[in-house]
């Protein structure tokens, strides 16, 4: 076999090794991106008046959640639908300032064109936190489109409320 042939095939061997395992890094940032930014976009923007804030969700949502989303929220409330997913966020925003911090993101590959993001939010009335408010555990499905990642599904569950240490 010649120089030139084994480099040709050393070549294909590396862009097809690449191909496998740079693209579902490079895909787990996107989607993780994507999801930080329905995250951003759920949180209450200062002196954003009720008819902006929905309007603002409605533009910037409809290209960051899939018109089918499902969502399970704490309690077992379940969502279907972009317009329910929309309509809950800006009923869980009336009459409050809600602050949503992410505690913690992690991102895996469960299939084709999908990205699972398991996370920790903390959602609080103020920039400083609640002193009593814990994290809630959740994993949402980023689904890849045309458009880039959107989310396909969603499931928080209940605060995850530390036991206070026994006293001697």
């Amino acid at each position: 076999m010649t120089r030139g042939k084994q480099l040709l095939i050393a070549g294909v061997l590396l862009v097809g090794f690449a191909s496998i395992f740079v693209r579902p890094a490079s895909e787990e940032r996107a989607a993780r991106a994507a999801f930080e930014r329905l995250v951003a976009t759920l949180a209450d923007k200062p002196g954003e008046a009720p008819v902006a804030r929905e309007a603002r969700l409605r533009r910037e949502l409809a290209s960051l959640v899939d018109s089918d989303v499902h969502v399970t929220l704490p309690g077992g409330e379940s969502l279907q639908g972009r317009d329910a997913f929309i309509t809950k966020a800006l009923e869980l925003g009336r009459g409050r300032r809600p602050v949503i911090s992410l505690q913690e993101v992690r991102t895996g590959r469960p299939g084709r064109g999908l990205v699972r993001v398991a996370f920790e939010v903390l959602v609080s009335d103020s920039q400083a936190g609640d002193l009593h408010a814990a994290p809630r555990a959740g994993e949402a499905e980023m689904a890849k489109s045309d458009q880039g990642f959107r989310l396909h599904w969603l499931e928080v569950g209940d605060e995850a409320r530390a036991e206070p240490e026994p006293r001697p």
